[in-house]
Formats: C-alpha cells, structure tokens, sequence
C-alpha cells in the first residue's frame, strides 16, 4: 500500500518514492514485513511439531517480534504517507487502530518478551 502509494505521489515533480529517503523507508518496512512473516512461519512449525514449552516460546516470540514490528511500520508508512494517512478516505488508520487494539487485548510486546524469560532470569 505504502510503496503504491510512494510511485504515485508526486512532489517536485517526480514520484515521492524516487527519493532516497522514502526508497529507505520502504524497504526498511519491506524487510520487517519478510522477517516477521519468517517468524511467524517458524512459530506455525513449532506448533506443528514441537513439544508444549517449545510451542508457547514460539508463538510468543512470534507475537513479540511482528508487533514490535508492526507498530514501527505502521508509524514509518504514515511518515511516508503523510496526512493523507490520517484521514477516513485512507485505509492506514485502521491499521494502526488493529495494531493497537490488539496491543490491548493480546499482550503487550513487553508481556511477550517476558514470557519467553523464566521468572528466575536466564538459566546458566
């Protein structure tokens, strides 16, 4: 939605995605979304084939880092969408608004990087 968007808005007479900046953000956005989806594939596994403390620090894991990574990429394609994001004619802020409700309901990232540290710290 945001790279669309970028190749099609126009500012100083090219598209806001020609300049370096933006092409930074993008791909920046682009490789969490991969590396999030590479987590998540690794936890649908560990639920597959693990055994139960596995499957729990899977899933937790998984959580932790795509909604880490979903709050920064959902802030960054609003920088890079600008006001336009903000506004009821574009889909972003219901995005955002999933991002957080799911905060709200699901854990925290902070609860789920919790989890996966015993509560006596790290053994060794």
């Amino acid at each position: 939605m945001t790279v669309t968007y970028a190749g099609q808005r126009q500012q100083f007479g090219a598209p806001i995605g020609s300049y370096q900046a933006v092409k930074h953000h993008c791909s920046n956005m682009a490789l969490a979304v991969e590396a999030g989806r590479s987590t998540l594939w690794a936890a649908a596994v560990a639920l597959d084939s693990a055994a139960q403390p596995a499957r729990s620090r899977a899933a937790s894991a998984a959580a932790a880092y795509a909604k880490a990574e979903a709050s920064e990429v959902a802030s960054t394609a609003l920088q890079v969408h600008g006001g336009i994001g903000f506004t009821w004619e574009h889909d972003l802020h219901l995005f955002l608004r999933r991002i957080k409700v799911d905060e709200a309901f699901d854990g925290t990232v902070a609860e789920h990087r919790a989890a996966l540290v015993p509560i006596n710290g790290p053994a060794g």
